[in-house]
């Protein structure tokens, strides 16, 4: 039966939360291990048997089911604060964006404290939640990125503002350490579906059928978790594997002295996972033939003490953990939620924000490309001769003119404007030389029209060096008429 014990929502003494010396426990339990109050946990939560199984009656379960551990962000500490619930629905979050296609979230915990307390108006004056209350939040109002306000490990004290002095029932900032900065007020804000409780006897069935994790908040037993403030001995290899055992009778009796809860994120199982059992006195229990009787079956689950102590040594990764089939039954609530819509962030082209995160701002984004603030009206650069140069009659070797650029670039359009002056233009032939490339403008056309003055794009051009001779020739190839290259220009835009 699973224990509820509703009183008033307190956060713990520090005592429950793992704070105090140092040298108060045994290595490795010589950091902080946060738990939170168990009253938020279990506040609405509806009795298991009154949930619906969601388990089809053919249903057949692989032994292990692991596959969403891949799913996962990082694992993260809570630092000293008494927030696992917040960890958890902020993890569970995170999976679901993943699952949605967004690459890399990372949610504001800070945030989502905030919001709980703050929009959600629940549980306003202690650290704990729980997972309806804080998905509400992320429902209703919705969660912004870490960045916009980064996660404080440690709560507001007296130093941070003078009333916040005490153990328990401070002012919500204190809880929330104060209010969001501007920055997360005006930021993106990602939802989620409405979430709803889970039959912890489904959670097989969400698991597969759902491809993501279930939120479980429960009741702390201190030795069944190892911890460093637990009366009872405990195991420190259990500890570095994250193994949870359900807990023993006294494990219970003492436990509920200090009460506490604690929440994860479930995110696979393994049915023939078995781990010797503990008595009170943390030796192994065995049967009468001297055999260690074994617990079997376990969640394979996401914490959040972060890594290098707890559950270093689990195979799924540093930070994860096996926890008691039978725990979870007797003592656990589970709350989930599903896949949202996620449209992947665009960059405003003119506010000077790197908007989608891509380390691009503004133009410099592809995004922004086609944006009016980002288009640039080509300047056009002319370069032009104006000295004069008879044309030889009947001379296919012509007269030259070369125009030298010294301008650097890449020629994007160019257009050849000509001011010649001959009694005949069809004995005219133009070519332009520039960069290893011959252009011919004009071959000895328009018949016994007067004159050529006119202007040719030279197309062909396009994508040489800018920089270098422009040489053009004019050659008259019939006898009697004659002329005179007056001048000539290119225009050139660049690339």
């Amino acid at each position: 039966m699973r224990l509820r014990l509703l009183a008033a929502c307190l956060a713990l003494p520090l005592a429950a939360c793992a704070g105090g010396d140092p040298d108060d426990g045994p290595s490795p339990f010589d950091d902080d291990y946060p738990v939170s109050g168990l009253d938020p946990i279990f506040d609405g939560a509806p009795s298991n048997g009154s949930l619906p199984d969601e388990n089809k009656a053919d249903a057949i379960y692989p032994k292990q089911f692991f596959e969403l551990v891949r799913d996962q962000s990082p694992v993260r500490s809570q630092g000293r604060r008494g927030v696992c619930s917040i960890f958890a629905t902020t993890a569970l979050m995170e999976n679901l964006y993943i699952k949605a296609g967004m690459p890399n979230p990372d949610f504001s915990e800070q945030y989502m404290q905030w919001s709980t307390k703050e929009q959600v108006r629940q549980y306003r004056n202690t650290d704990g939640s729980n997972a309806d209350t804080n998905l509400r939040a992320a429902s209703d109002f919705g969660i912004v990125e870490e960045t916009l306000w980064p996660y404080e490990p440690a709560a507001w004290s007296a130093s941070n503002d003078a009333e916040c002095t005490g153990a328990e029932n401070l002012p919500t900032k204190c809880y929330t350490n104060g209010a969001p900065p501007p920055a997360a007020v005006d930021g993106r804000k990602f939802k989620l579906p409405r979430g709803r409780w889970i039959n912890t006897n489904s959670i097989k069935a969400h698991l597969t059928s759902k491809k993501h994790g279930v939120n479980v908040g429960m009741t702390f037993f201190y030795q069944s978790w190892n911890h460093r403030k637990s009366p009872l001995p405990v195991n420190t290899g259990y500890w570095r594997e994250g193994i949870v055992l359900a807990p023993n009778a006294k494990d219970q009796e003492e436990s509920l002295k200090m009460r506490a809860g604690h929440a994860i994120q479930i995110v696979g199982w393994d049915d023939d996972k078995a781990v010797a059992t503990v008595d009170d006195k943390g030796e192994i229990i065995k049967d009468a033939a001297g055999n260690p009787i074994l617990e079997k079956g376990f969640w394979i689950f996401k914490n959040s003490w972060g890594t290098g102590s707890f559950g270093a040594a689990n195979p799924h990764g540093d930070g994860y953990g096996y926890l008691s089939y039978q725990y979870v039954s007797e003592y656990g609530t589970a709350y989930g939620s599903d896949v949202p819509r996620y449209e992947p962030p665009t960059e405003t082209c003119d506010n000077g924000t790197d908007d989608d995160g891509d380390g691009q701002i503004d133009c410099d984004d592809s995004q922004c490309a086609s944006h009016a603030t980002c288009q640039t009206t080509p300047t056009a650069k002319t370069y032009a001769s104006t000295t004069a140069a008879t044309i030889p009659d009947n001379a296919p070797a012509g007269v030259s003119s070369t125009i030298d650029v010294t301008d650097v670039g890449t020629v994007g359009t160019a257009k050849v404007s000509l001011d010649i002056s001959h009694s005949y233009r069809g004995d005219l032939k133009v070519v332009l030389v520039h960069a290893g490339r011959t252009v011919t403008l004009h071959d000895q056309t328009g018949g016994v029209e007067d004159d050529l003055k006119l202007t040719i794009d030279a197309a062909a051009l396009g994508g040489a060096a800018l920089a270098g001779a422009w040489t053009l020739t004019v050659s008259d190839n019939a006898r009697y008429d004659t002329g005179t290259l007056n001048g000539w220009s290119i225009e050139i835009v660049t690339q």
